[in-house]
């Protein structure tokens, strides 16, 4: 049995927050048209306290939007916060609802962007670029394609990603997506495009915004390119790739990813696993629970079985239990099962080591939060220094798997631009120090390299 969209929405509104943040991200990650969504999530944060507005908000940023939620978020941001004592996670939780306005459909924003604008708790930076992507309404094709050429000559230079303005191409993306079929053979042609990584062009740039832009217009066609990409393990690429396969969604991208599964490279596989996880077809949960079973890697085997359980399929269960049970344990196998567990609540399966599992599961969740809550101990410039980077596109810090307890943080290659109170390495399975809540490894460790952009 697997969980109807139907009743995974209703999960959202769940007693326990854990059951709908997993229920949330079940749409938030997946490029989900569903404009029934966000109104339970509005219902969830008015139930919630302390963190968990800000979690749910976070999460929502991508969802699509209706009159009624804009106007409940412009009113939320209308309230006078922002004064000297505001906690951490209200001031992230109005940065998430500012963002949410940057990105909402500009048929619900433009005609109001001035008031938007004039909302005391907007951030600046959300306002800009809601203000740009209006302007760039106004751009042709062809004037659209100059801008995110000239970007790509004047970036170039720049070793690294981080380091560039790439919320300003994307938005260049979205805006030339816009002309649909018109530009739909130039981008096939520009993907089939052999790249020579040894000239360090403004070209090998341009084609990681090409990669995203076959996403935007869900080209179908470019599915063999983009797999080819992810193959070819340039970083970058294959980044940009696997989110445009879920933007493209649909069987071929489920058959093509499938059928390379098996033979393919460890960095293949932990690409498609993403891609696996986030197609929502009763196939695609079907292959994860088949690729789960028949893999040998353990690490892959553990993804595969988190990607299988975010289905909200029963078939993953059992599965899934027995490789606990037979594996030692680890943070990577402590996750699998809280996850474990989260999924079997509202599927609403019980087994024997369930209650003492859960008892670990909220014992783990507890010491979470209190690590959160170290690092909310950022002073006020700090965080706002923080606020000031683009989420999507930086990584303050840099940091290889170590579950040892107690290690000092290992240097970073770069300065970072924000500092913070230090105590102890980061590891994969610690909290973000961009206090989203979220797991290093699930936000800003895979949010963009440290490395340089092209080997």
């Amino acid at each position: 049995m697997r969980l109807s969209e139907e009743q995974i929405k209703q999960a959202i509104l769940h007693p326990e927050p854990t059951v709908g943040r997993l229920a949330l991200s079940y749409f938030s990650r997946s490029f989900s048209q569903d404009k029934t969504v966000m109104p339970l999530v509005i219902e969830a944060i008015k139930s919630l306290n302390e963190r968990g507005p800000f979690q749910f908000a976070c999460e929502a940023i991508e969802l699509p939007q209706t009159k009624s939620t804009i106007q409940w978020c412009m009113e939320e941001l209308n309230q006078k916060w922002g004064e000297q004592n505001t906690p951490t996670h209200h001031i992230l939780y109005i940065r998430s609802l500012s963002d949410l306005l940057a990105k909402a459909d500009l048929s619900l924003v433009r005609d109001k962007e001035s008031e938007i604008l004039k909302l005391p708790a907007l951030h600046p930076e959300a306002g800009h670029a809601l203000s740009e992507r209006i302007s760039l309404l106004s751009e042709s094709p062809e004037s659209l394609w100059n801008k995110l050429m000239d970007f790509c000559e004047r970036e170039n230079e720049k070793k690294y990603i981080y380091e560039m303005d790439t919320p300003h191409a994307h938005r260049i993306v979205e805006a030339l997506a816009r002309s649909g079929a018109d530009i739909a053979d130039q981008v096939l042609a520009m993907l089939d495009e052999e790249m020579d990584f040894s000239l360090g062009s403004p070209r090998e740039l341009m084609q990681g915004f090409v990669i995203r832009l076959a996403g935007e217009l869900r080209l179908t066609s470019a599915v063999p390119l983009l797999i080819k990409a992810i193959k070819d393990d340039h970083e970058w690429y294959s980044e940009v790739s696997t989110r445009a396969l879920v933007q493209i969604g649909g069987r071929d991208v489920l058959e093509s990813v499938s059928k390379e599964f098996s033979t393919a490279e460890w960095s293949f596989k932990l690409h498609g696993i993403d891609i696996l996880e986030k197609l929502h077809t009763k196939k695609c949960a079907e292959k994860c629970v088949e690729l789960f079973n028949e893999e040998e890697d353990g690490e892959i085997k553990t993804f595969l079985g988190y990607a299988a359980l975010t289905h909200f399929s029963s078939e993953a269960v059992e599965p899934v239990r027995q490789y606990i049970l037979e594996s030692e344990f680890d943070p990577e196998i402590g996750e699998l099962r809280d996850t474990l567990v989260t999924v079997c609540t509202p599927l609403e399966i019980d087994f024997p080591e369930f209650a003492d599992w859960k008892k670990k599961s909220e014992e783990s969740r507890l010491e979470y939060e209190k690590k959160i809550a170290e690092i909310a101990e950022i002073d006020t410039t700090s965080l706002r220094l923080l606020l000031d980077e683009d989420e999507e596109d930086e990584s303050v810090f840099q940091s290889e798997y170590d579950d040892q307890v107690g290690n000092e943080y290992a240097e970073p290659i770069y300065p970072p631009r924000t500092i913070f109170r230090q105590k102890a390495k980061i590891g994969r399975n610690e909290p973000c120090p961009c206090n989203s809540g979220k797991k290093y490894k699930k936000c800003c460790m895979n949010k963009t390299s440290e490395a340089p952009m092209f080997d």
